[in-house]
This record gives C-alpha cells, structure tokens and sequence, in this order.
C-alpha cells in the first residue's frame, strides 16, 4: 500500500509540472511563414539596386502567411554555399516591406550577401556558389484589423517595356473613410514557372504624408536591380499595397503595427507583441517548486507513519531467561 502511494504521488508531481510547463505562454511563431520560391543573381554596376556595393549576391523571393493570425517583423536568414558543400557566406534580409502579413497573404523580400560577412571578406566567392538556403522566422504580431479602404483598380494597372525594363503603371484609390499615412506598392515579378525573379518597393507616393478618403496617387515600379535579362525572363507580377499609420488631427484610423519597409523608414508606431516575460518564467518555477515541497512532504509523512505503525506491530522481545538453580 505504501509503495502505491509514493507512486501515485511521483504521477501527480510529474503530471502537474508538465501542466505547468506546457502551459499556454504567448512566444514568437515559426510555423506559420513560408517561403514560396526565390532565385538569386549578382547585383548589377547601377544606382537602381538595393544592394550594398555592384557584384553582390542578391536573392528575391516571396514568403506567405498560411497561418489564421497576422504576422509581423517577418525575418529571414539564409546562406550561399558552393559545389563542395561549404559555406561561402551567410545573408540577411534587407526588405519585407510589409508592416503585418495577413493570413493568406504574400510579399516579396530582398536579401543582400554582404562581403564583410564572408570569409574572406571580398566578393572573390560569389561565382563560386552553385545553391543558397533560406530559414524563415516570424513574430506573433497584434491583433489589430488593417484598413481596407486602399485599392488598386484593375482599369488602372498597365505594365509595358520602356528602356528595356518591365514597367508597371497604376493607381492607388482611397475608396474607405478614413486617413491613412504614407502609401507605396510592393511589386513581385515571376517567371513563366512562377518562380521570383524581380521585386520592387515603391517611394512614398503620397508628398503631403497622408492620403484622406476620395483620393488617389499614382505609382511606377520596375524591378530592383533591373537588368535586361530580368526584364525579359518576367512573365507575371502581383501588387500589393501598403500604408504608414497616420498621426494628423483629421485621423480616425486604427495605428497599423510598422516595421521598415523601404530604405526610407515611415513613421513607427507602436507595436503590441505579446511574448513570455521574465516574471511568468519567476511564477513558472515557483509554483514548480511549491508542488515538489508539498509531493515531498506527503511522502516524508507517509514514510514516517508507516515506520510507527511497524513499530507497533513488531513482535515482543523474547523474556527475559530464568535464575539459576540455587
């Protein structure tokens, strides 16, 4: 009996530190930001490109939200590697121009190989590498519902070559009743196989830094370090439009959580994110250690009790033997 006990009490002590331990904490979320295709060149000799010095290894992609909850500070890391196998040098991504994915929803994003971060510090690597390998990492991001109000008429979208780059023309519609903050146009290109060629983040389109309801500005986006042979190979692109929350004295709108979504950085606004704080990880182990004392001090008791009653019920010592005869 005293041995199912003791068990039984070690299943209630396993079973509530697990609880405790496997309780809901709000943490940041891997699993629910994808990377849908990408593809990498070396950045051209032109004052267009996003890249740090011409002759950087460049990779564009696009990364969707197939999760139910909006995300924000999307990150990507990655690294080039050459036909032996080794690492040549890490990148990091330069753009998401995305203040939150929503679910379902997708954005292209740049990745700059800087030289410094190589090995041998030069770019002497850079025709060496035969594959690059992504990892994307997201953060829960608040709840907030975005605005709607912004749109891009299909009448208004035109795409032709001029100068030999892939151009797209179109216009962004504040058709909502509310103000919103700067807005630009994030622009992906694909190839006839759907992959990423090509990405584009357009400058502020608005010069008075708001945009109120029953107004439009227009937009034109050629693909980041453009070449001819980009240009020629783009077969489809998407656009998606975005905005800076604003702060005037005429806004009703809700603040959109910001990160940096071009070069030029839109105004931050503060961002909710939940996340597991010190003083939950303090609670965590306290109450784990509660539950151990009190698990410790049963079986103390119950030992202890068991110990006295074998005490009572040990058999008589033998008496004592009799006196000699006289």
């Amino acid at each position: 009996m005293k041995r199912i006990l003791i068990a039984l009490l070690l299943v209630i002590l396993i079973i509530g530190a697990f609880a405790i331990l496997s309780a809901p904490h709000v943490k940041a979320q891997t699993t629910q930001a994808t990377i849908v295709s990408y593809s990498w060149y070396t950045s051209p000799a032109t004052t267009q490109t996003l890249a740090q010095y011409a002759g950087d290894l460049v990779v564009v992609g696009e990364v969707e939200n197939t999760g139910t909850t909006n995300l924000g500070t999307v990150s990507i890391s990655g690294a080039a590697y050459n036909s032996s196998g080794d690492v040549v040098c890490p990148g990091f991504t330069t753009l998401i121009g995305v203040p939150e994915l929503l679910p379902g929803q997708k954005a292209p994003f740049y990745m700059d190989f800087y030289p410094e971060e190589s090995p041998s510090l030069s770019q002497n690597w850079v025709p060496t590498v035969t594959s690059v390998a992504l990892r994307v990492g997201a953060q829960l991001n608040s709840t907030q519902t975005p605005y709607s109000g912004l749109t891009i008429p299909t009448g208004s979208v035109h795409n032709f070559l001029n100068s030999g780059a892939y151009t797209v023309t179109g216009t962004v519609e504040n058709s909502g009743v509310k103000t919103v903050g700067d807005v630009w146009v994030l622009t992906t290109y694909y190839n006839s196989s759907g992959t990423v060629i090509g990405m584009n983040c357009t400058n502020f389109l608005d010069p008075s830094g708001s945009l109120s309801p029953g107004n439009a500005v227009t937009f034109t986006a050629t693909p980041t370090d453009n070449t001819a042979t980009m240009s020629n190979h783009i077969a489809n692109y998407t656009l998606l439009v975005e905005y800076a929350s604003y702060s005037g004295p005429s806004s009703t709108s809700t603040p959109k959580a910001q990160n940096t979504p071009t070069p030029t950085p839109p105004p931050s606004s503060s961002t909710t994110t939940q996340k597991s704080t010190p003083m939950n990880s303090l609670w965590t182990y306290g109450a784990i250690t509660a539950i151990v004392i009190v698990v410790a001090a049963l079986i103390a008791i119950t030992l202890l009790r068991s110990r006295r009653k074998q005490g009572q019920f040990e058999p008589p010592p033998p008496p004592p033997p009799p006196p000699p005869p006289p």
